[in-house]
């Protein structure tokens, strides 16, 4: 099994050496050094009390977005390894794992083109696995045309002026002021949201004001033109979520397997329209995973703070 490059907490630095063993309550712990700044540390690991190992339980979150149901998984697993993995097991550590994982990946500053693209996804959404009834759900997001990075997404209960509002002021709050061409399809909800979020100006037959900050282009269908690369996403996500069968339980569970799902798209999945580079690898420049198990390298940089 391959080991996860160790980066320094204080300075990124990959120069880490063994510094000796330090004796706790519950154990001998490896005491690490950086070479660049002197910083001693201990490294924490997520994986502690776990009864299944870290490559177990990353190679079931790699099936499940590469597109395996959560039955399909048990069965491949029980197959090659001789203890069995159950389904609700394999949901808890995602549950469990994205978060952490979120905790690095959210904080990253990215570089990104001037144009967003920006749409949301209707779903069905089953609100008790024993009962008929479903809700309808959102999923809003927004695409950098250029490195193709999903800047930011949430699945929200509802598709309301305030929803819309945060989901932009998020947006913003990611890409600072690097953007100057918003791409939205014809909902009258989004120029309300950009008003408020990055200042779009609008002269009163609706068309952009010389002075605003940015540009809003609205696209239509019914015309014949399409936001493709949102569209392109959201082909590969529908790929993805139509074995889910519908969401199961609370909202925040759906947030959670999706915000995986973005994860996924942005450090793992690799783009052919990138020559098979994952958007962060251009979005990202400063941070490039080194590790061949890239969800392992995430959920310890995200254990770690790093």
């Amino acid at each position: 099994m391959e080991t996860t490059q160790i980066i320094c907490p204080k300075c990124n630095s990959n120069e880490v050496i063994k510094r000796g063993i330090l004796k706790t309550e519950k154990g001998d712990r490896q005491r690490l050094g950086c070479n660049h700044c002197n910083h001693r540390f201990i490294l924490n690991t997520p994986f502690k009390r776990m009864r299944n190992n870290e490559k177990v339980i990353t190679a079931t979150m790699d099936m499940y977005y590469s597109g395996m149901s959560f039955r399909k998984i048990n069965k491949h697993m029980n197959q090659f390894y001789p203890t069995s993995v159950n389904p609700s097991t394999i949901y808890r550590w995602i549950m469990k794992y994205v978060g952490v994982m979120a905790n690095f990946t959210d904080k990253q500053q990215i570089r990104i083109g001037k144009n967003l693209q920006g749409d949301e996804v209707e779903y069905h959404r089953r609100t008790n696995t024993n009962k008929k009834g479903v809700e309808k759900n959102w999923f809003i997001d927004s695409i950098d045309t250029y490195t193709r990075f999903l800047v930011y997404s949430v699945y929200t209960r509802k598709r309301t002026p305030e929803t819309i509002t945060k989901f932009y002021k998020n947006v913003k709050k990611r890409t600072g002021e690097q953007v100057e061409i918003v791409s939205t399809d014809g909902l009258k909800l989004y120029p309300r949201a950009l008003k408020k979020t990055f200042g779009l100006k609008l002269y009163h037959g609706g068309e952009t004001a010389s002075t605003s900050p940015i540009i809003h282009n609205i696209t239509k269908s019914d015309s014949g033109r399409f936001n493709y690369k949102i569209e392109r996403f959201h082909n590969t996500l529908r790929e993805r979520t139509k074995v889910m069968r519908g969401f199961h339980g609370c909202v925040d569970s759906a947030q959670t397997i999706l915000k995986g799902f973005e994860i996924y798209y942005n450090w793992i999945r690799e783009n052919m329209a990138l020559e098979n580079a994952t958007p962060s690898q251009i979005a990202v420049p400063q941070v490039q995973i080194q590790d061949k198990n890239k969800w392992l390298e995430l959920i310890n940089r995200g254990y770690n703070g790093n």
